[in-house]
């Protein structure tokens, strides 16, 4: 018999990247990598290339839009202020370099420079492979290494700035895994990755392209506030919203813009969840709405799964031409209210709340 459970399994592996999403972000990211590193300029200067953002943090979505890569470079500050130009800053210089070694690998249909990082747009043959899903892009950002290519902090050109900042590639990958292999398993799923992309989602269902929420910010909210011990989906859900709303009770209220801790355990720097107090409240006020959702299709799931299926779906999409609906029961499921739910997640009165977040 279907449970809620399954369920929210079943729409968690259907928003996963599909094989050709997956066979397309793998053949554009390996070929350039592959070039740029015996390019007869930058080439030498390159101690290693890795993959960041979603996609190598395993937390991007069905189609994968973007992959990022991180260039590794041998070079110091003074370095690139000898191959400067006249009137251009460091960081300028350090952006068409690498811009230019792109470029000679003849692996762009067209390239463009990004404030801190150059996009590249593929050939039409590189993302015929995944189908009819969304072009992709790979974002190149190029780093200095202070002390080591396995140690953070990394200096990343920030052009619109004038400066070098820090950034921590390194640490965002290897607490992301420990963070997720530190969660409890559910259905045969690392919950922390599995939550990070359900939110993911929620946020094209109710902010559909806009920035705001950006992705990255929905990961460091998930990795400060979700609850490790859930054993079932709902509760990692309601957990994680139960812990947002704890902290932030009256969106309304608010007198500032929140700040969440970067992925990494070793920035100290806290990022705001929006520009604007206006849009942070926005965010808040739907995540308070969500986790009353969420709740009421927990207590509901106990006698009519179809239901609460049904309830979920204003939460997490009931558009299949998006690629984000809820699953509802198969029909034999729905015949009957009770639908084992009960034995899963216990009586109406276990409505818990989550754990204080500490």
């Amino acid at each position: 018999m279907t449970t809620l459970n399954d369920l929210f399994t079943k729409y968690l592996q259907s928003i996963m990247p599909d094989e050709k999403a997956k066979d397309r972000a793998k053949t554009a990211h390996t070929d350039l990598r592959d070039d740029l590193v015996i390019d007869e300029q930058l080439g030498q200067f390159i101690a290693r290339t890795l993959l960041s953002g979603s996609y190598g943090r395993d937390t991007a979505t069905h189609g994968i839009k973007d992959v990022d890569i991180i260039v590794q470079l041998t070079l110091t500050q003074s370095d690139v202020r000898t191959m400067k130009n006249e009137n251009e800053t460091e960081q300028a210089c350090l952006l068409r370099l690498t811009k230019k070694a792109i470029e000679r690998t003849g692996r762009a249909a067209e390239t463009k420079t990004a404030r801190r990082s150059i996009t590249v747009e593929l050939p039409e043959d590189i993302n015929e492979i995944a189908g009819n899903l969304p072009a992709l892009t790979l974002d190149i950002v190029p780093v200095l290494i202070p002390y080591d290519k396995e140690k953070d902090p990394m200096w990343i050109a920030d052009r619109e700035l004038r400066q070098w900042c820090y950034t921590y590639p390194n640490s965002q990958l290897n607490d992301s895994v420990d963070r997720n292999q530190q969660s409890e398993k559910i259905d045969g799923y690392f919950s922390y990755k599995s939550l990070v992309k359900m939110i993911k989602s929620w946020k094209k269902v109710h902010f559909g392209k806009n920035k705001t929420p950006k992705g990255f910010i929905l990961e460091c909210m998930v990795a400060q506030f979700h609850n490790p011990q859930a054993k079932y989906w709902v509760d990692a859900v309601i957990d994680f919203l139960q812990n947002v709303c704890n902290v932030y009770p009256d969106p309304n209220g608010l007198q500032y813009i929140p700040e969440v801790h970067d992925i990494s355990n070793l920035n100290p720097q806290t990022i705001p969840i929006a520009k604007t107090i206006e849009s942070a409240r926005h965010v808040l006020n739907k995540m308070h709405w969500s986790l009353t959702q969420v709740k009421l299709a927990k207590e509901t799931a106990e006698t009519n799964l179809y239901q609460a299926a049904k309830i979920l779906q204003l939460v997490f999409g009931s558009d299949g031409s998006m690629d984000l609906c809820f699953p509802l029961p198969e029909e034999d499921d729905t015949k009957s209210n009770n639908v084992a739910s009960i034995a899963e997640m216990g009586s109406k009165h276990d409505i818990r709340e989550a754990p204080k977040f500490g």
